[in-house]
């Protein structure tokens, strides 16, 4: 009874401490400010982990297709860039504030560290307290799949190729 009476008072005072952390402000919301390493840590194995579950069951179509690349640069140039920059430009300004910092999706890293239905899944369904919206709500499956196709090109761009596509869209 003893061991079960301190491990309720136990559970009560982290309760209360997490309690009194929370409404006391301490900790630093702002966006100029880091996570501490162990937030960061937490919070980057939670996303990882949530996006590899709800993203295990999707079927991946064939990506090497020209025509989805081309529509999915259009949708990347409208959409992502802003954000994300692209070869040889910046994010936007506003972009350079975001906490996190958007990733760089021209970098290879990006095809490294995911498979084409995570980021299918982050791309239609966003991702909270990132800034990344969810497209789902504004693009067809069909051309979130364009954009992932495009994202597989766009690390094999040159900064002169890139924007001589954009050129030639306008």
């Amino acid at each position: 009874m003893k061991v079960f009476a301190g491990f309720i008072s136990a559970i009560v005072v982290i309760i209360a401490g997490i309690t009194g952390f929370v409404f006391s402000g301490i900790y630093n919301v702002s966006a100029m400010a880091p996570h501490w390493s162990i937030t960061s840590d937490i919070l980057e194995e939670a996303r990882d982990q949530s996006i590899s579950y709800h993203s295990k069951d999707i079927d991946v179509p064939l990506l090497n297709d020209h025509k989805m690349e081309e529509a999915g640069f259009h949708h990347f140039q409208d959409t992502c860039r802003f954000c994300h920059g692209a070869p040889g430009i910046a994010r936007d300004e506003f972009a350079q504030g975001l906490y996190p910092s958007p990733p760089d999706l021209a970098s290879s890293d990006v095809l490294q560290e995911m498979n084409d239905a995570e980021i299918f899944w982050i791309v239609k369904n966003g991702l909270k307290m990132t800034g990344m919206p969810a497209f789902g709500v504004t693009h067809r499956d069909p051309e979130i799949w364009d954009m992932v196709a495009f994202i597989h090109r766009l690390s094999t761009l040159q900064p002169d190729l890139y924007k001589a596509m954009v050129k030639e869209a306008d």
